[in-house]
């Protein structure tokens, strides 16, 4: 029994250390004025945008949400980090659901607008607008329940 509680405990550590670590590494890059307004129209869900970096790319945890319970039908503003790659983006997101929504290659600006709409799963999309309303893109993302 005790050997159970030292491989829980150690497991625990583990998975709060590496949590707690990818925090810190978000947290850090955090660019002081410089945001997106996020508007949601799909559901409830918790938000990541991140530097399109290979780790990024390839990791599932993400640290803290960008923007954490976001509504259906509401906007936030959301601070954007150092970009990666060629200024670009990814966009994470996770609903009350389970479902995960998911959209690489993401052009942003500090003052853009970026909404998330579909009707179903297959027809999820990303809006890009600059500070004055103008479309720049829309993007494909990709949705599957976890």
């Amino acid at each position: 029994m005790n050997m159970k509680k030292a491989v829980l405990i150690a497991c625990l550590i583990a998975v709060l250390f590496l949590c707690g670590c990818a925090t810190k590494e978000n947290n850090m890059k955090l660019e002081k004025n410089k945001a997106i307004v996020f508007t949601n129209k799909v559901t409830d869900a918790d938000l990541w945008i991140l530097p399109m970096t290979e780790k990024n790319l390839k990791t599932t945890v993400w640290g803290t949400p960008s923007s954490s319970k976001v509504k259906t039908g509401e906007s936030r503003r959301v601070s954007l980090c150092e970009p990666g790659s060629n200024g670009l983006y990814i966009l994470r997101m996770i609903d009350t659901d389970s479902f995960f929504y998911s959209a690489d290659s993401i052009k942003l600006e500090p003052d853009w607008k970026l909404t998330i709409s579909g009707e179903d799963l297959q027809s999820v999309s990303v809006e890009v607008t600059d500070e004055n309303g103008a479309f720049k893109k829309s993007y494909k993302v990709f949705a599957a329940r976890l």
